[in-house]
């Protein structure tokens, strides 16, 4: 596309000018020609010469000190272009302004009132001074430059009257001389009104001190004879305006200081706004309470603000089992909920020096600066919850809340803003792991490991990224037989600067850091190739991958599954999936439904953790599993014991044979020597692991293990 302005006459194709400039050539050059007769060149060649007096204006707006002499060379250039029509001048002000200022924020209105003032003196002096050296010519010229004169007064006189800013004339004392409609329209008052006023009367209480400084200083001819400033002046009601003054002191022809003009431009609106947009910035929409950045920035003014000894005191508070209220009533009452809970916790503190933040969700925080009756931390917990607890009565449903609560207590000259705020979410995250209505007090002790695992959570997804993980494999075997049934795959990583971390704590940190599904995805991937791999070589050994409670619930499980098996060459009976009791005891008709397909597939679903509890037992008859290991707390309690008599050994022994009527076989874990073997034989367990069968070891250590265990034909079923 070719540049707007290139109107193809002889003087050849404007410079690129975009935005504003492009407009404002177009627009003046237009109108110039409309409202100046005497104007004698053609529109191109008109847009050529204002072209350059508009990189002029924008470098002047760049640079406040080229505005006076921005302003006197655009001036006399428009006379010299003879564009002196009686609106010439004040289309050409309004032009400008009205493109100029929607691309200059509130520092460069000064400049362009500035910038106006100036095109408007030098304007009129060079119409003038036109006018006279055409009197002095002949008579013709002269009566004819009497005329422009008049003329030219007439126009500065529209423009004064005309434009949108205020302004007025006033003597060396502040006294007003001249004012325009503008101005008294911004102050509500009367032009009558103000003619019997002084400037200084119109000055607030509060900006009254500097602004008579200023002006006097301007008076004297001092060395700041110009005012640029962003100040509040009192309307006629007394309500404030906030006003950007432009003011500038004007000399006689002896260059003594004669007047002062003063140009108000009404920024109230655009105050307001700022304002507005300040506080949104610092509020939570939902709740107008303060949001995590002005929290932070309240506290860290906390230590300037109150003695270093003071206590300060930050809860932190996530309410428990809020998805129920927005699954089971909707998200508009989960909002009407956040809301209440808001208020409450304002009336909470509404007598302590204190602050209420919502952190976003259900997350909210409240930092008190103690005093002597402020509740300790046990009682003010309480108070929390109890306030919590009345029914919030939205429509025919009476609501009630609880939160788990992350407390931290400091002296101000300790009260760090990044570790008071990080050691507060640290003790909450252990009072949710303690139940609902819980509360935990920040224990610094735990804090080194508390940071550690933090960070290796942080780091988790980069890790994974970069192939850090390796899958490990331990042996399953038959109790009956001692042969080998399958190989179970686990996660190990080693960060740089920390030791290898297992299976379990790799699954903690992949909650933590959300990384649980993509941890899994490639988990079962590399296995499953692992696995190919040994059947080529001619090793037949299935693998067993034990499933967390996220990646079992994930409605994309049996997708995946069957791209990892089409995307191979061996048949699904060579994958065992575990999957955890809890997740699945109550499980909804779609995730048995998934199970179902995953058995259509081939694939063998097992439970771990099973702890033998009767609902437990009772899933067994529903959920289409064909084998269960047992929780780990349960084998450790059997170990434990050194009487087979013992009541709790007696009891998993009762659990076995009723698993079996089930048709489940059963795994047991931490198998480290015979005698340990032998009772879970004699207990009646089909399978087991443990470190007297193989610690986990890498896949070339684990062909090893299948060297040893004799596993050179198809797998054995545990059928």
């Amino acid at each position: 596309m070719g540049d707007p302005l290139d109107t193809g006459n002889e003087a050849g194709p404007l410079p690129e000018r975009t935005g504003w400039r492009a407009t404002l050539v177009l627009r003046w050059a237009q109108r110039l020609i409309d409202c100046s007769p005497d104007i004698r060149l053609s529109e191109a060649d008109l847009q050529q010469e204002l072209a350059k007096l508009v990189d002029e204006l924008a470098e002047a707006l760049q640079d406040p000190a080229r505005a006076e002499e921005s302003g006197r060379i655009v001036g006399e250039r428009l006379v010299e272009l003879h564009a002196t029509g009686d609106r010439s001048l004040a289309c050409t002000l309004e032009l400008i302004r009205d493109c100029v200022v929607g691309e200059s924020g509130v520092g460069a209105v000064g400049h362009l009132l500035q910038l106006l003032t100036s095109i408007a003196a030098a304007y009129s002096a060079a119409d003038r001074e036109r006018a006279e050296v055409e009197r002095r010519n002949n008579t013709q010229a002269l009566l004819r430059a009497d005329r422009e004169l008049k003329a030219s007064d007439a126009r500065f006189r529209e423009v004064f009257t005309s434009t949108p800013i205020g302004v007025a004339i006033s003597d060396l004392d502040g006294r007003f001389m001249e004012v325009n409609p503008a101005l008294a329209e911004i102050l509500r008052h009367s032009e009558d009104e103000l003619l019997t006023m002084a400037v200084h009367d119109l000055f607030h209480p509060e900006e009254a001190a500097y602004l008579n400084a200023a002006y006097a200083e301007l008076a004297e001819g001092g060395p700041g004879q110009r005012l640029r400033e962003r100040r509040r002046l009192l309307r006629a009601d007394g309500e404030q305006a906030w006003t950007y003054l432009a003011v500038s002191l004007l000399r006689g022809a002896d260059g003594e200081p004669k007047h002062i003009v003063t140009m108000v431009e009404d920024i109230s609106d655009l105050y307001l706004l700022q304002e507005r947009i300040q506080y949104q910035a610092l509020h939570d929409a939902m709740t107008g309470l303060a949001n995590r950045q002005y929290f932070r920035t309240r506290l860290e003014a906390a230590q300037g603000n109150f003695p270093p000894d003071g206590m300060l005191t930050l809860y932190h508070l996530g309410l428990d089992g809020f998805e129920l209220i927005n699954d089971g009533l909707g998200y508009e009452t989960g909002d009407k909920v956040i809301r209440a809970v808001a208020h409450r916790l304002e009336q909470l503190v509404e007598n302590e020096e204190a602050l209420v933040a919502r952190f976003g969700g259900t997350e909210f925080a409240i930092l008190i600066s103690e005093s002597p009756h402020t509740p300790a931390i046990p009682e003010f917990a309480a108070l929390i919850n109890e306030e919590l607890s009345e029914p919030i009565y939205i429509g025919q449903h009476g609501i009630a809340t609880s939160a788990s609560i992350g407390v931290v207590r400091r002296t101000v000259s300790e009260g760090d803003p990044t570790n008071m705020m990080w050691a507060a979410d640290v003790a909450l995250r252990r009072a949710e792991i303690a139940g609902a209505r819980q509360w935990e007090l920040y224990d610094p002790d735990l804090a080194p490991d508390e940071r550690t695992e933090a960070q290796l959570a942080a780091i988790m997804p980069g890790a994974l990224e970069l192939g850090e993980f390796e899958v490990c494999y331990r042996p399953t075997v038959s109790l009956a037989t001692g042969s080998l049934i399958s190989v179970e795959a686990q996660l190990r990583w080693s960060p740089p600067g920390h030791g290898a971390l297992g299976h379990s704590e790799c699954l903690e940190l992949a909650e933590r850091s959300g990384v649980t599904l993509a941890l899994r995805d490639w988990m079962l991937r590399a296995a499953w190739e692992q696995v190919a791999t040994w059947n080529r070589a001619g090793y037949g050994t299935c693998f067993l991958m034990e499933l967390s409670e996220n990646q079992v619930r994930d409605p994309d499980l049996v997708a995946l599954v069957r791209s990892v098996i089409e995307d191979g060459d061996l048949d699904a009976k060579w994958m065992h999936l575990a999957m955890p009791t809890r997740a699945v005891m109550d499980a909804s008709e779609e995730m048995l439904e998934n199970i179902r397909l995953l058995r259509n597939l081939g694939v063998r679903p097992l439970l771990h953790s099973f702890s033998g509890s009767a609902p437990e037992l009772r899933s067994l008859r529903r959920i289409p599993v064909e084998g269960a290991r047992l929780a780990e707390e349960l084998v450790d309690m059997v170990h434990g014991c050194e009487d087979q008599d013992d009541p709790a050994v007696r009891a998993v022994w009762q659990l076995i044979p009723l698993m079996h009527d089930s048709g489940v076989k059963i795994c047991t874990g931490d198998i480290s020597d015979e005698k340990q073997q032998r009772h879970w034989v004699e207990a009646g367990c089909d399978f087991a692991v443990g470190s007297l069968y193989g610690a986990p070891a890498t896949a070339w250590d684990a062909q090893a293990l299948l060297r040893a265990f004799g596993v050179a034909q198809p797998p054995h079923s545990h059928d």
